[in-house]
């Protein structure tokens, strides 16, 4: 009877403390790009100063966005029907979370085809600390995202763009949180997410010629993307971009743990910003280096949503966040009473060996799907197929504690794309 209880005092702890490994997301099989695109050169071209400036200068008049303030709620009023004389549909996406109520402006751009469920997520956050008009943190980005949906709504693209602007990300990342949540329960097929937070300040001659993109290790064919972009419209940008390992406390993290492919950008020059002061006002924005930034957002995006999805690998259950019984998932891991930043929404526990089910897009030229843990290759499935499952088992020994779980699926002719994901174990 001491065992019992000490070994549920151990899972208790394991939870609490937030043991259990955050799910993770390799990135898929894209047409390579080649050369730039005539199309996006001129659509690159009508990004300048007087589109971003008016865009910023209605977002900045309202003054401190706090969340849940009068500002806050008219700044939400004023993107939402920004989106909407654009011709986009726009929605909010209302959230609640520690005793804290929000709304991310939703504006969505249907892609042109209707086989495809991926989207592609271009974002920034709208509030503000206290006393802070936040023009540079984050009023800029969200500018740069106006213009952007703007240009491209004129347009069309193989692949859905979502225009977000997110609330509560200074009070712990809460909009995008929930937002990430709630898409992978919904199973979204979002391919990748590219979060502005803090872009448009340069106040030397070298900050003004690089630009900051963090990435996660396994989504290093993100990073690859943005700088192949980059150099084929290097006459556009003229600029050089640098990329690191993600960074913390911004809205790409919880995408990120919920298991999508997401990066940040950054400007250069960190020292002396105005962010989060009173200070941080339009004047300090330097529009030669944010219609530059722009520009390079605008092409990555166009790029990503009219590149062909050549394969694409998609876990789908365990669903990232709940407590499962093998295959039976008993209660989603968020326990209203914790702190947000022990938060556990973003946790997968299994007690015992559940079957990890796959997706495979498209399926008509797979030669072979091998499941892998902890990076051995432990199960192989030939043939072409929608759906593949395996119930993860290691055989010499039970699995214990933290694992990584990576499914890969081979084409004859020779692309290659994966998923993986970290999971707790339970033995029984």
């Amino acid at each position: 009877m001491r065992k019992k209880i000490i070994g549920i005092f151990v899972v208790g702890i394991l939870i609490i403390t937030g043991f259990a490994s955050i799910p993770t997301k390799a990135g898929p099989a894209l047409q390579p790009l080649t050369s730039p695109d005539s199309q996006i050169i001129d659509i690159m071209q009508q990004v300048n100063e007087s589109l971003l400036y008016e865009y910023l200068a209605g977002l900045v008049a309202f003054g401190p966005r706090v969340t849940g303030s009068m500002n806050c709620t008219r700044a939400a009023e004023y993107l939402y029907s920004t989106f909407d004389e654009m011709g986009l549909d726009v929605d909010y996406h209302e959230w609640h979370l520690a005793g804290y109520d929000g709304k991310n402006v939703v504006a969505t751009f249907p892609g042109t085809d209707v086989n495809s469920t991926a989207e592609y997520i271009l974002c920034a956050h709208y509030d503000t600390v206290p006393d802070a008009p936040g023009a540079l943190d984050d009023g800029a980005a969200v500018a740069a995202v106006l213009a952007t949906a703007k240009i491209l709504s004129q347009h069309s693209f193989p692949y859905t763009i979502r225009f977000i602007a997110f609330d509560g990300e200074e009070l712990g990342i809460y909009g995008s949180r929930m937002y990430a949540r709630d898409a992978s329960q919904r199973g979204d097929n979002i391919v990748a997410v590219i979060n502005l937070d803090q872009i448009g300040y340069a106040i030397t001659t070298e900050g003004g010629r690089i630009f900051q993109v963090f990435v996660p290790e396994r989504s290093k064919w993100l990073g690859d993307f943005i700088t192949t972009v980059n150099t084929l419209y290097l006459n556009q940008t003229n600029m050089r971009v640098i990329v690191y390992p993600n960074s913390e406390d911004s809205d790409q993290d919880f995408f990120i743990n919920y298991g999508f492919d997401a990066t940040r950008f950054l400007h250069t020059d960190l020292d002396q910003q105005p962010g989060h002061t009173p200070n941080d006002t339009i004047d300090k924005v330097n529009f030669t280096y944010l219609i530059k930034e722009t520009k390079l957002t605008l092409a990555v995006i166009t790029e990503l949503a009219s590149t062909p999805l050549e394969l694409q690998v998609i876990i789908t259950k365990p669903i990232p966040g709940y407590f499962y019984f093998f295959n039976l998932p008993l209660f989603h891991l968020r326990f209203k009473n914790l702190p947000p930043y022990l938060n556990l929404g973003v946790r997968t526990i299994v007690a015992g060996y559940p079957k990890l089910n796959v997706d495979v897009a498209p399926y008509d030229d797979i030669t072979c799907v091998v499941f892998c843990v902890d990076g051995y290759s432990k199960n192989w499935q030939f043939g072409s197929a929608p759906h593949y499952e395996w119930r993860i088992y290691y055989y010499w020994h039970y699995l214990i504690g933290a694992h990584s779980v990576e499914v890969y699926a081979y084409t004859a002719s020779g692309k290659v794309a994966s998923d993986e994901m970290n999971i707790f174990f339970i033995a029984l």
